[in-house]
């Protein structure tokens, strides 16, 4: 008797959702359940059970694409790094991110951050940290985030982003966080 093969994990299936959703253009007024279905190679029955309305997917793409953000961006840190360190390693990040994954940067950047999110706590960490130290300009994590966020966002709406815009975007936001 062949032994039967276990399910795909959830996880993997959601993914797979968000990839499609993304890849049908993430607007999911304009997508069918069905339509998704057979974009993430799922059963329709299988998108219901994870979903059961498009509020339930919205909120559960949302959430995979976010996690799937924050995993990559704060990673740990090592320790003892200097501010601009600290801000160097979050932007090579932040820019590997939008260059590897740059449909779901692009579907993240399309959204409103949220005030609680990890980007602005850390943010606020970072900015209490350079407040303190006297590098940066006294600023709010929400200020930092959008010194940081809004323009490299920008770039991932309009898929304009490569290399040298994000090194360019890089010094730019390092030079307006810093107490000159």
């Amino acid at each position: 008797m062949a032994k039967r093969r276990s399910p795909e994990p959830i996880s993997v299936i959601e993914d797979r959702l968000l990839r499609a959703s993304v890849a049908l253009g993430d607007n999911l007024d304009s997508i069918s359940m069905p339509e998704l279905a057979a974009a993430a190679q799922i059963a329709v029955g299988t998108l219901y059970r994870i979903a059961p309305s498009k509020i339930a997917l919205a909120a559960l793409l949302d959430a995979r694409a976010q996690a799937q953000f924050d995993r990559h961006v704060f990673a740990p840190f090592p320790a003892r790094l200097s501010l601009e360190e600290r801000f160097r390693l979050m932007w090579s990040r932040l820019a590997e991110f939008s260059l590897q994954e740059a449909d779901i940067a692009a579907y993240l950047a399309r959204k409103p951050m949220a005030p609680d999110s990890a980007f602005i706590k850390a943010s606020a960490i970072f900015a209490r940290d350079g407040a303190a130290t006297g590098v940066l300009k006294t600023l709010s994590g929400e200020e930092l985030a959008a010194i940081v966020w809004g323009p490299l966002s920008a770039l991932l709406r309009n898929h304009a982003c490569s290399v040298e815009s994000l090194q360019q975007l890089e010094q730019a936001a390092w030079d307006g966080l810093r107490r000159i």
